[in-house]
């Protein structure tokens, strides 16, 4: 299948300001490896963000989340499968979450697969209890299919009551050594297809695809609706799929012993810089032709990247509670033995505020409808 080549620039060009914004945090990882024990906030509101869930912040109070916790289970759902990035952080946090939030309730995580994490979004908006026993991490990618206009989606991002959340890594491709791919330029403009696995419209393995696809003129296929991206090692393993394009810190840690041996390779990193530990791998930024092809990156690829792995709670929580989420999660990022694990398990922490997270979902919402058109038409939505 032919790479979609319509000219991008009339349309991303109006949004210039918006990448200023969104991608910095992004640059970071340029500098020096990120590390779980000591790594600042990625990004911060440069102008006044409205608060997720409500008007104004409520402070805590632990006596009233004390009383109302003490002896519950909380359920934390993530919308991926078990094994890979989303459920790795999920678990760790949930395991840290009693120590720190008052009452000490008992954390279950619970995963609910299905539509790239769509299902777990619109199940945590519309049918988990409004009291503060369910949270969620969501895929930030699926804010694309609110702001897109897409069928399924049953959620408003702004009125999720939105919890400081662990931060982006990088996003890459990867193949299986047997498909024969070593870079992702090979498929620029080849007679052969690079066949790619997806989760579903929505998932960074999906849209990451379908941008790249767009941005370098890529030869490819896209085999969607994969549960996780541990489900699509498995399909590249039996040879339905070459490989995919999702989260380089997940794929690290979870196809460590693939790495290590060559069966899997990462054929393409997308970032500002190169990530430590990938400077010799082709950068998508890099090999884009075009300028209108780096600015579809930087707004699809890096700029979103920014808001993946969403922590929330459903709206409607009581605000005290909210508070008193936000400063547990806060201090669970703060708790030494939390990022030895992580550093043990490696996996990075760089927490996202409230404040950005609010920022980011806004200026994807207020997109005019040209801008939005043009993306729906890369991303097939």
């Amino acid at each position: 299948m032919s790479a979609t080549r319509r000219p991008v620039a009339w349309v991303l060009s109006a949004l210039v300001a918006l990448l200023l914004t969104a991608c910095a945090p992004a640059r970071a990882p340029s500098a020096a490896a990120p590390s779980g024990a000591a790594t600042p906030q990625a990004g911060t509101a440069s102008r006044a963000a409205p608060t997720s869930g409500a008007a104004a912040p409520a402070k805590p109070d632990a006596q009233a989340a004390e009383s109302f916790y003490r002896g519950k289970t909380l359920r934390f759902i993530t919308g991926f499968s078990a094994g890979g990035a989303f459920d790795n952080y999920t678990r760790a946090t949930a395991r840290y979450l009693s120590k720190h939030l008052p009452g000490s309730p008992n954390v279950v995580v619970e995963n609910m697969t299905g539509a790239g994490g769509l299902l777990a979004t619109n199940y945590t908006f519309n049918v988990a209890p409004k009291d503060g026993t369910v949270l969620v991490n969501i895929d930030g990618a699926v804010i694309r299919l609110q702001a897109l206009g897409q069928p399924g989606v049953e959620f408003d991002a702004r009125r999720f009551n939105w919890l400081p959340s662990p931060g982006p890594d990088i996003q890459s491709c990867w193949v299986t050594a047997q498909s024969g791919w070593t870079s992702i330029g090979q498929a620029m403009g080849s007679s052969r297809e690079l066949i790619l696995g997806g989760l579903g419209p929505g998932s960074f393995p999906t849209d990451n695809a379908r941008i790249l696809q767009a941005a370098l003129g890529l030869n490819m296929k896209l085999v969607d609706g994969y549960g996780g991206v541990n489900n699509v090692r498995l399909a590249a393993e039996g040879g339905e799929v070459d490989g995919s394009c999702s989260s380089y810190e997940g794929v690290r840690r979870s196809f460590a012993e693939q790495l290590q041996s060559g069966e899997i390779r990462v054929i393409a990193q997308v970032a500002e810089g190169a990530w430590p530990g990938l400077e010799q791998v082709p950068n998508a930024l890099d090999l884009a032709p075009t300028e209108s092809g780096k600015r579809l990156i930087r707004l699809g690829i890096i700029g979103p990247n920014d808001i993946n792995r969403l922590f929330a709670l459903p709206p409607g929580v009581p605000p005290e509670r909210v508070a008193a989420m936000r400063q547990a999660i806060q201090a669970t990022y703060d708790d030494p033995e939390f990022k030895t694990e992580l550093e043990r398990s490696q996996l990075y922490l760089r927490p996202i505020p409230v404040q950005r997270i609010d920022q980011v979902i806004a200026e994807w919402l207020d997109l005019s409808a040209d801008q939005k058109a043009e993306l729906k038409e890369i991303l097939k939505y």
